[in-house]
């Protein structure tokens, strides 16, 4: 690992920032298993179980926009001091319910909606607090390892989330994804941001606001490159990610653990490509770095269409993960270079809101290809999808968008981060 992929651990605030993620997001996924779990337990319903994470993922998509506009006028510290308490709140009121005995499945649908509110209301501030901690030369080093964090946590959350569950039910679990919370919270308040937030009272008129983003976005051939490709990979990869739970059910018998173990697999890659990726800023263009990526990306899903065993199946998902996270730093390196300071995070929740609905839209549409022709021919058909889309952007130029640096960079603040691509563990609808 040359010392270069983990410069931002200079930086004092990004080093608070980083652990604090990695505890809260560990935590996360404890909640992100149970509540599938609870939610087939009390209903049986493959459709009951993707309903909970379609709430999630809606809501987080409509209060983007809004949570972009409180991110540009607050100080973003405050707004993910809020946002992380009510999560955790949220957490503890899902654990709170299974321990007095509610078992309606709709009420944990409702408690799904509301987290996702909440994890909306975080995502914008905690992308453009990034760019907050280190200078503009360390920006792609800080994303990945920002990535890094939530892929590392990808590593263990997920299988000490299913023995706790196993072990001590779903409410356990529950009760740690809130306490991890508090992982994040002890990081901001030893943060010292510098910044306060913008002048004046931002508007809340959210349609007049996304029409003027957008109009920014497309004035900019850099950030439509980035968002067309962000909703190539949320309908395409990340919808293979979350499916693979058919293959761990119905092709190889495997059961939850088995798609615990195929998630971790994507994780491993995701952190194992961390060294190389965080390394590469201001070497290789960020053109090359996508168009690689999205190439492995496509290659790797093509392979898992063919994978014999669940011990090959498990060799793709590695490079999926590499693929994946090498993918979203470039990108979200991108936007961050090309936007001024004052439209970052309003611009980064359109972009959050692109990525959060092109996810749930590629989940129906391969959920049904699967209905119609089976996991293998529609996982090809996907990686299909992958590399012809690249080879789309890559003749009509677009990628080489990438590579501009047109934005006004003010690394005036200090840090705290995200995970690039927040997509919890979900069962597919009948």
């Amino acid at each position: 690992m040359p010392p270069a992929a983990f410069a931002s651990f200079r930086h004092r605030s990004f080093r608070y920032f980083w652990f604090g993620g990695f505890v809260a997001n560990a935590a996360r996924f404890f909640q992100y298993v149970a509540l599938p779990a609870v939610m087939w337990d009390l209903t049986r319903s493959p459709g009951w179980v993707g309903f909970a994470g379609f709430a999630q993922f809606a809501t987080m998509a409509v209060i983007a926009p809004a949570a972009g506009v409180l991110a540009d006028h607050y100080p973003r510290r405050r707004i993910l001091m809020v946002s992380q308490s009510l999560m955790g709140l949220v957490a503890a009121a899902m654990a709170l319910a299974w321990v007095e005995g509610v078992r309606s499945p709709a009420a944990y649908a409702a408690m799904a909606a509301a987290s996702g509110l909440a994890g909306g209301l975080n995502l914008p501030a905690w992308q453009a607090f990034v760019s907050e901690l280190v200078p503009k030369e360390l920006l792609l080093n800080a994303v990945t390892l920002n990535s890094a964090q939530f892929n590392s946590s990808r590593l263990v959350g997920p299988m000490l989330g299913g023995v706790t569950v196993a072990a001590a039910g779903p409410a356990a679990a529950f009760s740690v994804s809130a306490a991890g919370c508090l992982g994040v919270i002890a990081a901001l308040v030893r943060i010292e941001s510098r910044r306060a937030g913008a002048a004046g009272t931002p508007s809340m008129r959210l349609i007049r606001n996304t029409v003027a983003v957008a109009r920014y976005v497309r004035a900019r051939r850099g950030l439509v490159a980035a968002f067309v490709t962000v909703a190539l990979i949320g309908s395409a990869g990340l919808s293979v990610q979350m499916l693979a739970v058919v293959f761990a059910e119905a092709v190889f018998d495997r059961g939850p653990g088995g798609f615990g173990l195929m998630l971790t697999m994507v994780g491993a890659g995701a952190v194992a490509a961390t060294p190389v990726v965080a390394s590469l800023g201001g070497r290789v263009r960020r053109s090359r770095i996508q168009r690689t990526a999205l190439v492995m990306y496509g290659a790797a899903v093509a392979g898992l269409s063919v994978a014999p065993t669940f011990v090959t199946f498990l060799m793709p998902l590695v490079l999926v993960g590499a693929a994946h996270l090498t993918s979203a730093s470039s990108l979200n390196t991108t936007v961050q270079l090309q936007v001024d300071e004052d439209r970052r995070a309003q611009v980064l929740s359109l972009y959050v809101m692109v990525l959060m609905s092109s996810n749930p839209l590629g989940q129906l549409v391969l959920g049904q290809l699967i209905e119609l022709v089976g996991p293998r021919p529609a996982f090809a058909v996907y990686g299909a999808v992958l590399l012809a889309g690249t080879a789309v952007l890559q003749t009509l130029g677009w990628l080489s968008h990438l590579d501009l640096d047109v934005g006004k960079y003010s690394p005036d603040v200090v840090p705290e981060a995200h995970p690039t691509t927040p997509s919890p563990p979900r069962s597919p609808s009948s």
